[in-house]
């Protein structure tokens, strides 16, 4: 599982639900956040992911997921 753009939070919520999560936060103002709320941020999402989560307005130019929700701000998901 990949989480994009969410600074970690789902992180937590998703390994508790059995996941392997990594995290990748492409917005540098929140990546320390990131860090602190998970061991597995990544730099770079190489390989194939079971799913995604990202933000709505995320770039997903070169990610393989078999699974991607797309989440609104207002926590709707497309």
């Amino acid at each position: 599982m990949l989480e994009v753009g969410f600074a970690g939070i789902h992180a937590r919520p998703l390994e508790l639900a059995g996941w392997a999560v990594e995290v990748f936060e492409p917005d540098r103002e929140f990546l320390a956040r990131a860090r602190e709320r998970s061991e597995h941020v990544v730099e770079r999402p190489e390989g194939r992911y079971d799913a995604v989560v990202a933000t709505a307005d995320a770039s997903l130019d070169g990610i393989d997921a078999a699974r991607v929700l797309l989440v609104k701000r207002d926590g709707s998901v497309r």
